[in-house]
């Protein structure tokens, strides 16, 4: 999965990706680091409701704006992502790392898992699985394009792990 990693940033470039603002997940590090690395504009947040106000004011003003957090993250997050980025029809794209699945093997992502899952289940809400799509082109590219087809907000489940190294 190193190649994954290796593509990413090339992958958002083809994608134009204006920003990234993630808050650290042991998935989403080495994508972290990639894009640290690159020209990308990329801004740190301490918390993800921070990440949904900064992606949805770069959307308005026309920027593709790329999320990058974690299930429980996100959770935590459903007031902000249903009153802002729902609400105001945001086209940005949230890289979401779904812990808890049958590629976790972390016990205590379990819960994580069946909360996330049951939400992203909802009719209201477009997801889908980078791991079900990963040899169908710029996952990438093509949530950007669903989004703003839709005008609304794409998940994409990082549902499985970038490394067989992961910190956690």
């Amino acid at each position: 999965m190193t190649n994954l990693i290796e593509r990413f940033v090339p992958l958002c470039k083809e994608a134009d990706i204006d920003l990234v603002t993630s808050v650290p997940d042991g998935y989403l590090v080495p994508f972290i680091e990639q894009i640290d690395q690159s020209d990308i504009t990329h801004v740190r947040a301490a918390r993800e409701e921070e990440c949904f106000g900064i992606a949805s004011g770069a959307a308005m003003t026309g920027k593709r704006a790329l999320i990058m957090v974690q299930n429980a993250g996100f959770l935590n997050s459903i007031g902000c992502f249903a009153t802002l980025c729902m609400n105001y029809r945001l086209p940005i794209v949230i890289l979401v790392t779904h812990r808890g699945n049958i590629f976790d093997k972390n016990r205590y992502d379990t819960e994580k898992f069946r909360y996330y899952e049951a939400f992203t289940q909802n009719p209201h809400v477009f997801s889908v699985s980078w791991h079900a799509h990963k040899n169908d082109g710029n996952i990438i590219a093509r949530a950007f394009g669903r989004a703003e087809a839709a005008k609304e907000p794409t998940i994409v489940n990082l549902d499985f792990p970038p490394t067989d190294t992961v910190a956690c």
